[in-house]
């Protein structure tokens, strides 16, 4: 697919309100794609809105609800379908995140992972895939997991389980549906600069403590920024590239999983014991 095969396609995009799903929106609405979008945070998805229409983007709706309520994702794509047809492009960003040690989770913890994370995938796909298969003009899905979905990093347990699921899926659905020209592309991203780094729930653990804001800004020197990760996943979209991994650390991490698992096992328990430390020595200085 060229630039200019985007022109006129349509496409829905959860998770636009900010962060990667914006920047995906932007990019699209530049290369004249017609979009769909939503979000739970309408005054961020209504900035994305502006944006986009401030570059000569084309926004035919947008729509402001929780993609865990399968419902609502129902309705937003009925009336989409009986107003605009099948879509072009299926873009599920939307997501959230709570890490914390295995014992420290609860189950409503797992629960929002699950609803969101892995449930809102699920919904944009049984919502408008069969449209898309009905139409008989090919298309693409692109689901977003994370570098959690492919590699095992320290406190990911109940993102994982929805990240993990969403790779599952991604993959299976790469073969069901090749026959119906339907490319499918997972991304996983590792470190990226996105609002979501404010917002990650860390049990246990005070977001605002003064240790906590120096590993965040750690974090930001090293993550990609959501134009990036934008940029990857319209290339991805293009070549019709299955996985797309946004940085060298977690590529060199998932081949090492993939080809010398040794090693594989070495990093994760390096970085195990190095996260682990790190609250062990949080939660001294807390107590004193």
């Amino acid at each position: 697919m060229k630039d200019k095969d985007f022109k006129g396609k349509k496409c829905v995009i959860t998770g636009a309100a900010s962060g990667i799903g914006r920047s995906i929106a932007i990019a699209l609405g530049k290369l004249g794609t017609e979009l769909f979008l939503t979000d739970i945070n309408e005054k961020g998805l209504e900035e994305t809105v502006r944006l986009i229409k401030s570059d000569g983007g084309k926004v035919c709706k947008s729509e402001t609800f929780d993609i865990s309520h399968h419902d609502k994702v129902k309705k937003f794509a009925n009336n989409i379908h009986g107003e605009f047809g099948a879509m072009d492009i299926v873009l599920n960003v939307a997501g959230i995140s709570t890490w914390g040690e295995p014992h420290e989770l609860q189950h409503e913890h797992w629960a929002k992972m699950i609803n969101v994370d892995l449930w809102g995938v699920i919904h944009g796909i049984e919502c408008f895939l069969p449209e898309m298969v009905r139409a008989g003009k090919g298309g693409h899905i692109i689901n977003v997991s994370s570098s959690a979905g492919i590699v095992a990093l320290p406190w990911h347990a109940a993102y994982s389980a929805a990240k993990f699921g969403v790779v599952g899926i991604s993959e299976v659905l790469r073969y069901d549906l090749k026959k119906y020209n339907i490319g499918v592309t997972v991304i996983c991203p590792g470190a990226v600069d996105t609002p979501l780094k404010h917002t990650v729930e860390i049990i246990g653990v005070d977001n605002e403590d003064p240790e906590v804001i120096r590993l965040r800004e750690r974090f930001t020197e090293r993550a990609v920024t959501p134009d990036h990760v934008a940029k990857l996943t319209i290339k991805g979209i293009k070549k019709n590239k299955f996985m797309v991994i946004t940085s060298f650390d977690i590529k060199f991490l998932y081949w090492c999983k993939r080809n010398i698992s040794p090693l594989y096992r070495l990093i994760v328990k390096k970085v195990n014991k190095i996260v682990n430390e790190a609250k062990k020595s949080y939660d001294s200085d807390s107590i004193n």
